[in-house]
This record gives structure tokens, C-alpha cells and sequence, in this order.
């Protein structure tokens, strides 16, 4: 999950749906009392009621605040979901210290001694001489979950905009209300609780949880997935990590960093294996200059050792093909599962799709007339930005005349390993089958091929941009960058305006620049 959105992402959805809606709204802005509980048997009203309070909530109630709409958002955890306590702000926070601790140990490779006395002398530096604090990493960790949280999703930072919060958990009483309870409260049959109504529509963005492995013994081991291993305030000596996917792969180059050893069990036949093959080839070569080991094959049973000893516990995986690992922390990283159960939605209609989401139009309106849903609950790709993105599109759509469509094809999206992997639209197999080889030509670069890949020394990257062999018209890219999630927008921008690639490289770009690699 790699996976924020925070202001300036809001900010434009805002100005998007000014610009695009006010001619059809002559609202006057409203400021409802902010709330954290309601009188039970009492009965509150809104235009807009949100179940959920992380990226996709968030947007859509600010939304409805912008045309003056009442709102409210009702989540059973914390305020900011996924992105801002587990996701996004943690992980980030956590690579930025990874990769400092790199920097520091990759010093004498740019010409930089470190001397702790005047003697003159120039000691060499290894990686072993980088003491990582594991506490003052995670206080910093800490202190960034709670910069972001009092700033953009705190009930006081939400009271500004007039849009009310309760906590507790909703069930639905039919498709414009639902029924509130404390959290232990779920259960009860006597219908006690507090009920919300919904003028105009409710919109479901209650997101994602982890996926629970499907492996023999793991119930009878201690393990941890991304919700707990921010809390860690001790390095492990080792780490198995269980899934090359995004999620795996970001916290295994990050705790290889600051003093773990990592082993990566990758299900699948590569590393990040959604991506472009040369990107599982990359990150392997990556991951083992970093002493990273990468084992491809599926993780079948778990089983816990006890070291009488040094009196702890270790766990051993054994693999498919008979490899075993033995190791300190185990962290299941095998993906997130829509949080769909437990708000009665069977009863009032609500359908799943296939991937266990609720099941939506391209409006985002789900099986049932009125009621919307949007972001990780859905089952679409799960990305923060494609959650805002959707939560200010299903806000609009039941608020607003008209609709707009809220499921894209061309979703970008970042990995934030060192390089970041980056892609939007078609990679090169899906392009050709649905185009024909002859139809479609690729352009690929290598990053140390360029000025200033080899000023850096980036050993590693590369762009692949994936286009129509007559028209130009640009159908995919994948890039593997230090700033790739920052080139891929680039692309994005061409994508979506129409901008063919040979165009592209009409467009002049600043030199030395990552992004001159485009031109």
C-alpha cells in the first residue's frame, strides 16, 4: 500500500468542483456543530453521510462543505484511516530515515570522510559504523502521523469546514439511514443507537484491511503486518517478509537499511510482479547490492522455534520448493481485503463484485439506488490519490445534477522503493495483445545512460514508454527512477490531454533534469 492524501490534493479537488459546479448551486455556506457522540434515540439529518473517515471520506465530505452541504462522517477507528496512521505518512517517514542511513553508509563512494577528532586523519567508513536509533526513528515517525492528523483530519481540523464526527460503527437501516453504535455495542438486536439520515445520499469509504495469509501454522505464530510495524522500536536482527508486492517490498529495503537482515518470500515468479518484467529484474539487483535475500517461491507453512537459550522465539517458513527460512519478526505483507462486513448491507441490497468490494456503476453508485461507494472498499486499484479522486466524485454525484464517471482505466501509481517504481495505462504484453505487435512500438532508456544518472551515480533505472506505432498516441509507461513518482505524472498529463509522444519530445525540458530524459 504504497501508499496520502492531504491538503494541496484536496485543495484541488475543491477548485475542480468549483469550477466545474457552481453555476448549477446557490448554496449558502453552512457550519453545523461539530460533534464526537449524539443522545441515543436521537435523530440527526445531513445532506451528505460518509461511513468512513479515511482518504476517500475525508474528500467527499469536504466536498459537500464547499457547496455549503451539511456532512458528516461516521468512523469506528481513527480519523485519516489507512493513509495517515499505517499507510502513507508512516512509510514515507520511515524510507526518508532508510534512506539517509544509506546516504551515510554510500558516503565514501562521492568523496565524503567523517572525522570524529583534528588529527587529520581520514578514517574509512563501512556500513557497520551507521548506528541507527531505532526510538528517535519512530518519535519522528510519530511526530509526522500527528503534524498531518492535527492538520487535515482531526475533528478540530474538520469542525472548520462545518462538517460533523462521530465515532462508532454504522449498519444501515435502509439505503438513507443508518443506525450508530459505540464499538461495543456491535451486535445488539434492540436497535439502541444513534440515528443518522441522509437527505440526499450516503456514500460508503470504509477502505481496506490486510490480508490474511493462507498459510499452514500461521495462526499458531506471532506475526505483524503494516498496521503494527511502525511501532517497532527495536530493529530486528532479522526479518522474513512474506509478499513482493508494494507493501513488502518498501518495508524490506527500508528495515534492510537501518540494520535488519531481510528475507523477501515473493509468491509470485518476480518482484513486484503487477509491473513490467524489467522491474522484477531491477529490484532484485537492487535488493541483493543491499544484501537483501529474495526467495520466489510461495511461503506453504509456518511453524514457531523456540531458543531455549537466549529464552525467545524465532519462526521457521518453509517454501514450496523446500527452502526454509528462520527468523526474528515475521511481517505478512500479502495484500489488503475491502472492509465490506458488519453494516448490515446484504439486508438493504448492497452487492459484491469479485474482488469481495462492493460492487458500483461507473458512477460509483452501488446496487442500490441513492447509495454510493468509493475508494478500497470497492476493490479497484488502491491507491490514496484514486480514493480522494473517487471520494469527491461520488460526493458530487449525489449531490450535484448530473454525474461524472468515478472508475478510470489510467490510474498512475507509485511504488517507494529506492528507485521508486512507477506506471500508469498499459504495460507492453497487455498493450500488444489488444493491439497486435505491429501496431505498437516502445522507447526504452536506461538512467545511468543519461547526464544525470552518472553525475549521481544511479546505477539502476530506467524509463519504457509503451506507444501506438502509427499514431503515437501514448498507451503506457513504467518508470524506474530516484524522482519516478514525480516523472510519471508527466506522462499522465500527456495521457490524459492527448499529447502523442512524439509531441512529448517536442516539449523542452531543463538540463540537467531527470525529466530531460523525456525530451
Amino acid at each position: 500500500m504504497p501508499i496520502g492524501i492531504k491538503a494541496s490534493m484536496l485543495n484541488f479537488y475543491y477548485k475542480f468542483a468549483v469550477l466545474l459546479f457552481l453555476p448549477f448551486t446557490a448554496f449558502p455556506f453552512s457550519t453545523p456543530s461539530s460533534l464526537s457522540m449524539v443522545s441515543k434515540s436521537e435523530i440527526r439529518t445531513y445532506d451528505l453521510v460518509v461511513i468512513g473517515g479515511g482518504s476517500a471520506g475525508l474528500t467527499a465530505a469536504k466536498f459537500a462543505a464547499t457547496f455549503g452541504k451539511s456532512s458528516v462522517i461516521i468512523e469506528k477507528a481513527k480519523m485519516g484511516g489507512d493513509c495517515t496512521w499505517s499507510g502513507c505518512v508512516p512509510s514515507k517517514s520511515l524510507l526518508a530515515s532508510a534512506k539517509a542511513s544509506r546516504a551515510v553508509s554510500k558516503a565514501q563512494e562521492f568523496g565524503i570522510r567523517f572525522n570524529s577528532s583534528n588529527t587529520g586523519a581520514q578514517p574509512q567508513m563501512s556500513t557497520s559504523t551507521v548506528m541507527v536509533d531505532m526510538k528517535a526513528v519512530k518519535n519522528r515517525v510519530d511526530d509526522n502521523i500527528q503534524h498531518i492528523y492535527n492538520k487535515d483530519d482531526s475533528p478540530e481540523a474538520l469542525k472548520k469546514f462545518g462538517i460533523d464526527v462521530i465515532s462508532g460503527v454504522a449498519t444501515f437501516v435502509d439505503s438513507k439511514t443508518v443506525n450508530v453504535c459505540s464499538a461495543g455495542d456491535i451486535g445488539g438486536e434492540d436497535g439502541e443507537g444513534n440515528k443518522i439520515c441522509a437527505k440526499d445520499g450516503i456514500l460508503i469509504a470504509t477502505g481496506a484491511r490486510p490480508k490474511r495469509p493462507d498459510i499452514a501454522g500461521i495462526e499458531n505464530v506471532d506475526y505483524i503486518t503494516y498496521e503494527q510495524v511502525f511501532q517497532l522500536e527495536k530493529v530486528p536482527n532479522t526479518l522474513t517478509v512474506i509478499g513482493g508486492g508494494p507493501i513488502g517490498c518498501e518495508l524490506a529495503q527500508a528495515y534492510a537499511r537501518i540494520g535488519s537482515k531481510v528475507t523477501v518470500i515473493a509468491s509470485s515468479s518476480s518482484l513486484l510482479g503487477r509491473e513490467e518484467p524489467e522491474v522484477g529484474e531491477l529490484m532484485e539487483r537492487v535488493f541483493e547490492t543491499e544484501g537483501i535475500r529474495v526467495i520466489k517461491s510461495s511461503a506453504v507453512r509456518v511453524e514457531k522455534k523456540e531458543i531455549v537459550e537466549m529464552s525467545t522465539c524465532e519462526h521457521i517458513v518453509t517454501c514450496q520448493d523446500g527452502q526454509q527460512v528462520m527468523g526474528e519478526m515475521l511481517l505478512c505483507a500479502t495484500g489488503r481485503v475491502p472492509t465490506v462486513h458488519g453494516m448490515k448491507l446484504k439486508e438493504v441490497g448492497v452487492e459484491l463484485n469479485e474482488f469481495g468490494g462492493i460492487k458500483t456503476d461507473q458512477t460509483l453508485q452501488t446496487t442500490v439506488k441513492g447509495l454510493y461507494a468509493a475508494g478500497d472498499c470497492t476493490g479497484d486499484k488502491q491507491f490514496t490519490h484514486y480514493a480522494g479522486y473517487q471520494g469527491a466524485v461520488g460526493a458530487r454525484n449525489i449531490l450535484l445534477p448530473l454525474t461524472d464517471p468515478g472508475v478510470l482505466g489510467q490510474v498512475p501509481g507509485t511504488t517507494f522503493t529506492d528507485p521508486e517504481i512507477s506506471s500508469v495505462g498499459l504495460k507492453e504484453k497487455e498493450a500488444r495483445a489488444k493491439f497486435g505487435d505491429k501496431k505498437v512500438s516502445v522507447a526504452f532508456r536506461r538512467l545511468c545512460d543519461t547526464d544525470r544518472g552518472v553525475c549521481e551515480g544511479n546505477e539502476e533505472g530506467f524509463i519504457k514508454i509503451v506507444y501506438h506505432s502509427r499514431s503515437y498516441k501514448i498507451l503506457g509507461a513504467t518508470i524506474a527512477s530516484p524522482v519516478a513518482g514525480e516523472l510519471i505524472s508527466e506522462i499522465s498529463v500527456a495521457m490524459k490531454t492527448g499529447l502523442t509522444f512524439d509531441m512529448l519530445a517536442t516539449v523542452m525540458h531543463t538540463y540537467p533534469s531527470h525529466s530531460f530524459t523525456l525530451q
